[in-house]
């Protein structure tokens, strides 16, 4: 079993597939999943994101499911029917039962729900939308739109590539340090003449700058190159990478996740 302080750990699902989820969110009871390579078609989820979206709903038996066409940005989308979203990374709906998707092969993917029950949010950032604020738009969307309030969220990191293996060079470096402040140098680990990025971390720095309790943030502390058994890694397989993915919904339909078992060690 892999878990971690914030209670990430892998399960089977019902049809056999193994995911991830966060006790988090089954606490608030919010539906959601992280995918593996285990039971999920990691290339159509590449070739085809809208088929693999829709997979995913059906297969937590949700309304129906919204995707993005993901730019390494920070534009946050509102949606409140299932399908193509636009061009953006990060999404946010107050539906019920409307999963939100996000796909990956190292970026992290985060999940966030509003303990109040009005609304969900799913962002992607790598480190371009770790320098553009991807973080903060999204809390300051849920904000705007549906009056939510920053400490009254959780927010969950899924898996990605992380700083024992993320090796970045001096544009990233400089990038993370204009869009964050000099303070975000702390985020970069230098062995040698070599730097590595702590996504994650800087994803929890900006949730928490952004009034997320830091005791609401929690991360699935999985890295996706270290674990290329589980997870597809665009670092480890180029152009050929498939992608997992991530998916919440504001509500958990009855007979869901909380009566899967967890997965034994891998």
């Amino acid at each position: 079993m892999c878990s971690d302080a914030g209670g990430f750990h892998l399960t089977v699902s019902s049809d056999g597939a193994t995911v991830g989820r966060f006790d988090a969110l089954v606490e608030l009871g919010r539906s959601h999943a992280v995918t593996t390579r285990r039971g999920f078609d990691v290339a159509l989820a590449q070739a085809d994101p809208g088929a693999a979206a829709d997979a995913l709903g059906r297969s937590l038996t949700l309304g129906g499911a919204a995707w993005l066409n993901q730019v390494h940005g920070a534009r946050v989308i509102e949606v409140h029917s299932p399908g193509a979203a636009g061009d953006g990374d990060g999404i946010v709906t107050d539906t019920e039962a409307m999963g939100l998707v996000g796909r990956s092969a190292d970026c992290p993917l985060v999940l966030v729900a509003d303990k109040a029950g009005e609304a969900v949010g799913m962002f992607h950032a790598g480190w371009r939308g770790c320098a553009g604020g991807i973080a903060g738009e999204l809390i300051s969307r849920l904000a705007r739109r549906f009056g939510t309030d920053a400490s009254g969220l959780v927010a969950c990191i899924c898996p990605s590539a992380g700083p024992c293996c993320y090796e970045v060079g001096r544009d990233v470096y400089e990038a993370v340090l204009t869009g964050m402040g000099a303070e975000a140098a702390r985020l970069f680990d230098r062995r040698g003449e070599r730097l590595y990025f702590d996504m994650a971390a800087a994803i929890r720095y900006q949730l928490i700058g952004a009034g997320v309790g830091e005791e609401n943030v929690h991360q699935g502390d999985l890295c996706t190159m270290c674990r290329n058994d589980l997870f597809p890694s665009y670092r480890l397989e180029g152009e050929r990478a498939g992608r997992f993915g991530a998916i919440i919904a504001k509500k958990q339909p009855p007979g869901g996740q909380n009566q899967q078992a967890r997965e034994g060690n891998n």
